[in-house]
Formats: structure tokens, sequence, C-alpha cells
């Protein structure tokens, strides 16, 4: 689990870090003025980046609770890049690169790394269940 937890931690900070600003950028990464699509992927970008550190720490922690909290953090995180759009609002026209490609992008990815960290979750809990009984 603890492989799990790092590598979908890193990937997902990199793609947070990456995706808003050069694969899926906000408007005003496309030409357009600064709106509020552009403090959303900032926004993410600091998410991308606590999650690096997370993950990173996954890689070197070695106890089961510590990957439980590491886990645990990495959910919460995916639960605020997916609510951010949301906080700090993107352009509602479907014509705007954010509206079709960025906030798509961004929701997509927290909802696959959630997904990943709760079969972690469970999977840990398991572990330190099976761990108490022996």
């Amino acid at each position: 689990m603890r492989k799990l937890i790092a590598i979908t931690a890193l990937a997902a900070g990199i793609l947070l870090i990456v995706v808003p600003r050069y694969i899926l950028p906000a408007c005003e990464y496309e030409g357009y003025s600064r709106m509020h699509c552009s403090d959303t992927a900032h926004a993410e970008n600091i998410i991308g980046a606590l999650l690096l550190v997370i993950g990173a720490g996954a890689l070197f922690l070695r106890s089961e609770k510590a990957m439980v909290a590491c886990a645990t953090a990495s959910f919460l995180l995916y639960l605020m890049a997916f609510w951010l759009p949301d906080k700090f609002g993107y352009c509602q026209s479907p014509r705007m690169p954010c509206n079709y490609g960025m906030v798509p992008g961004i929701r997509f990815i927290a909802v696959v790394g959630a997904i990943s960290m709760i079969i972690a979750i469970v999977g840990l809990a398991r572990a330190l269940r099976k761990k108490g009984h022996s």
C-alpha cells in the first residue's frame, strides 16, 4: 500500500501542477485576460505541491499509522482539488478553455486519486486489523 499511496500522490501532484498550466491550461495561459480560472489554476498548483510532499513522505515513512495519515491527507487534498474550481470560480462559457479542459481534467485527477486513496485506506485498515489480532 505504501507504493500505491506514494505513486498516486506523486503522480497526481505532478499532474495538478502541469495540467492547469501546460496540458489543459487556464484561460490566462491561452491568451485571454486574467480571470477567476487563473486563481483556480494557482490554487491547484498549491494542492499539487502538497501532494508531492505527501508522496515523498510516503516513500520514506515506514509505519502503517504514518501511511494511514498520508493516505488520509491525500484524500482530503483530492477533495479540495475537486472543490476548488467551485470556490474560486471558472469561466461558465463552454467556449473557454478552462470550462472544457482544465476543470474536467482537474476533477478527473481528483476522483481517480481519491478512489486510489480509499483503496489504500481500506487495505491499510485490514492490515492493521490483522496485525492487532495476530
